[in-house]
């Protein structure tokens, strides 16, 4: 029964990223979707992934927006409990890739010898999105407090995000949520939460918040790979109404001889 739910879960996948390259065009979305958890990567060790995101509709009052974007990013574990991470942007339009902006993330972990009855860290970013027409640069960041906790099969997690503008100088709540289940030693499967209030202070009324449910799926194949993917619809007018998303990433241990 695992396996058949497997074989479906990667078919599926193969007819999304289909789709995707043939329908990509222009637009601006979230370069990543993605909760975090609040591990950092160890020592010596490197992570390259590829995010991938397609937007099959967009928000009600522009439904041909269909943003296929793709993020490479690079983290390194420099020490037990801390990390670098470097983002570079792209989009893809009629099978031209342009380049749309970098950030770089360090991010600090509470060490496991303090007890916490749950995982805790904090990331950082801080770099720009560039316009391939106008080759305008917007400068911003992002603090992440990460929150989760493992509880038997159930793994829970929440980003409380905080996105800074330097261009208009506006600080916009943006937080995740993750719940999953893990249903074998090689496949999770679960819920991801994405929003956007506005303001900090001064959150926009519902009808132009954007909030975002995502059915995922995490496979766990090899240790040195990762694979996480899912559908997520729009709650709100403002949000975009069905999006895919994926990451495959690639461990490389520098111990390793």
């Amino acid at each position: 029964m695992r396996n058949i739910v497997l074989v479906i879960i990667c078919k599926t996948l193969l007819i999304f990223l289909g789709l995707m390259i043939v329908n990509a065009v222009i637009a601006q979305d979230s370069n990543e979707i993605q909760v975090y958890a609040s591990a950092t990567v160890p020592k010596k060790t490197t992570i390259i992934e590829l995010h991938t995101n397609y937007t099959f509709s967009g928000p009600k009052s522009n439904t041909k927006y269909h943003p296929f974007l793709q993020t490479l990013e690079i983290t390194t574990g420099l020490t037990d409990n801390f990390e670098l991470g470097f983002y570079v942007f792209t989009y893809k339009l009629n099978g031209k890739t342009y380049y749309t902006g970098s950030n770089i993330r360090p991010r600090i972990k509470v060490p496991e010898k303090w007890g916490w009855s749950f995982g805790a860290s904090l990331s950082s970013e801080i770099g720009f999105s560039r316009d391939p027409f106008t080759d305008q640069k917007t400068w911003g960041a992002e603090i992440r407090p990460i929150f989760d906790k493992t509880i038997g099969k159930n793994y829970f997690s929440i980003n409380p995000n905080i996105g800074l503008s330097f261009y208009d100088n506006e600080a916009l709540f943006e937080p995740n949520i993750k719940y999953a289940y893990s249903y074998s030693k090689k496949v999770s499967l679960g819920l991801e939460y994405y929003g956007n209030t506005g303001k900090v202070l001064k959150p926009v009324k519902i009808s132009d918040q954007e909030h975002q449910i995502f059915f995922v799926a995490d496979l766990f194949i090899h240790p040195d790979y990762e694979f996480n993917f899912g559908l997520g619809e729009g709650l709100t007018s403002s949000s975009n109404r069905l999006n895919f998303k994926c990451f495959i990433g690639r461990r490389i241990n520098w111990n390793k001889k």
